[in-house]
């Protein structure tokens, strides 16, 4: 379990990182956007738009499910569980948070569910 000090960090950190997620999410899908609307204009360019607009797409959408992951974890750290592994219970080694804060499980429940092919929400 986490110090409360601890826990204020974390937190603080993590809504760092959710604010920058939703600036850079609201950046791609606007520049989506605009690549595709400007290319309405000129039909030469509209393949061209079209791919950069996808790209942008695909990048947002890598960045909404890792804020998806951080919000888990926020909310994992308000209800004092942050940092234990949701699939043994065991606390989550600090490198690891250090590494993957938004990590749900230890690395060894990690491994097995790799091993069945299930990938959670926040590795």
């Amino acid at each position: 379990m986490l110090e409360p000090g601890q826990a204020r960090d974390v937190a603080r950190r993590l809504q760092q990182r959710a604010d920058e997620l939703r600036e850079q999410i609201r950046g791609k899908l606007g520049e989506a956007a605009d690549s595709v609307l400007a290319a309405d204009h000129q039909w030469s360019d509209a393949g061209a738009a079209s791919a950069e607009a996808g790209l942008e797409y695909a990048e947002a959408q890598r960045e909404i499910l890792e804020l998806r992951q951080i919000l888990q974890a926020l909310t994992r750290v308000e209800e004092g569980v942050y940092g234990t592994c949701v699939d043994c219970g065991v606390a989550i080694p600090a490198a690891r948070l250090a590494a993957q804060p938004a990590a749900l499980t230890c690395v060894s429940c990690q491994s097995q569910r790799e091993r069945r092919g299930h990938v959670p929400a926040a590795a």
